[in-house]
């Protein structure tokens, strides 16, 4: 515990921090999930880092295995090698929850093969020229992993148009139709609802409006919905915390409301070269982000979370070295500690008192 709250005490001054209590400590409480601490590995295709010595959850998104890599053609064989190691890789960290995130389409079934706005590729953003290419696809995902693979999610950051030129109602029926391909060869995984950006968009602008509105008939086909909780590059813990409060809001709003909601990609800052405003978030600064972010996440009810990514260094928050990848930064070890402290500890919640908060576990 000292080990660990010489990581977290600089949490303090962001108005939370974490203890444990005496053994013997009364009611019976929520455990807390290891899923909760989940991860982007973008070198999971290709090896398991030795770095990262354990974790919950597992996000296959820009790790060299979307359905763009894995059906390049039409006819051609599925090229499951990459995904065959990830899942494998995934496993062999311990991962209670493997989620495979669906979009990037494959040139040859796009419904604009020429877009041009696609961040991988000309028609990567394009919704399929016909749904059966998604879920035939989807199918074979199912049939091939069986329960090694435990969620799949419909579409990455569906509110962003380099990600997706599709409107709302399509993205809906095709929400139906994954999970109805998924029972149709016997799959129980569960299906998440496509995930959306929160930053600059209030939080999800006119099309969370019309998603919600397209999505009515649609959410009990829906087993988790998604955010992503972003804060823009200057903001932290405390900005996510009134996202992920309004994004619960909204989806009460649009009739989701039992809905479990995850959070499938987190980071704080951006160095992105095209972006106007840039930070990077270092040292105990760091380590108190992380902590916090899954201190809160069990606060606020959200279940998992996925943090982006742990050798991934486009944003402002490290894992790893980002000239090597192969050591770790404050923000790895945080995550670690937090990770080995709190999973399978009973959680008693948090109080807040002269502006800190404190939240109580007992392993």
């Amino acid at each position: 515990m000292r080990r660990f709250l010489k990581i977290i005490v600089p949490a303090v001054s962001a108005g939370l921090l974490a203890t444990t209590l005496p053994a013997g400590a009364a009611a019976a409480k929520p455990t807390v999930p290891a899923a909760l601490f989940g991860q982007h590995v973008a070198s999971i295709a290709s090896a398991k880092p030795a770095t990262l010595t354990r974790v919950g959850a597992i996000r296959l998104w820009d790790s060299g295995v979307t359905w763009r890599a894995i059906q390049p053609t039409k006819n051609g064989p599925y090229n499951w090698g990459p995904l065959d190691a990830a899942v494998n890789n995934a496993r062999a960290l311990g991962a209670a929850e493997i989620m495979y995130t669906l979009g990037s389409t494959p040139q040859w079934a796009a419904s604009d093969p020429n877009s041009k706005l696609g961040l991988y590729g000309p028609g990567s953003n394009s919704h399929p020229k016909y749904n059966s290419y998604y879920t035939d696809y989807l199918k074979a995902l199912a049939l091939r992993y069986g329960t090694a693979i435990t969620s799949y999610q419909v579409w990455n950051e569906a509110n962003l148009r380099d990600f997706y030129l599709g409107s709302t109602k399509q993205m809906a029926k095709l929400t139906k139709e994954a999970k109805k391909a998924l029972r149709s060869v016997g799959s129980q995984a569960k299906l998440v609802a496509a995930s959306t950006t929160v930053r600059s968009t209030g939080p999800v602008g006119k099309w969370g409006k019309a998603y919600g509105k397209a999505m009515r008939k649609t959410w009990k086909y829906v087993d988790v919905v998604s955010a992503h909780f972003y804060p823009p590059a200057t903001s932290g813990p405390g900005t996510r915390v009134s996202y992920m409060k309004k994004m619960k809001k909204y989806y009460r709003t649009w009739g989701a409301k039992n809905k479990p909601l995850w959070d499938t990609e987190m980071n704080y800052g951006d160095r992105r070269p095209y972006m106007k405003t840039k930070r990077t978030y270092t040292g105990t600064k760091a380590a108190g982000f992380v902590a916090r972010t899954y201190l809160d996440s069990m606060r606020y009810g959200i279940s998992r979370v996925f943090w982006y990514g742990w050798d991934s260094h486009v944003l402002g928050t490290d894992m790893t070295n980002p000239t090597s990848s192969s050591a770790l930064v404050e923000g790895g070890r945080a995550f670690l500690e937090i990770q080995d402290w709190m999973v399978g500890a009973k959680w008693y919640g948090c109080r807040t008192k002269n502006r800190i908060t404190t939240c109580t576990v007992k392993p």
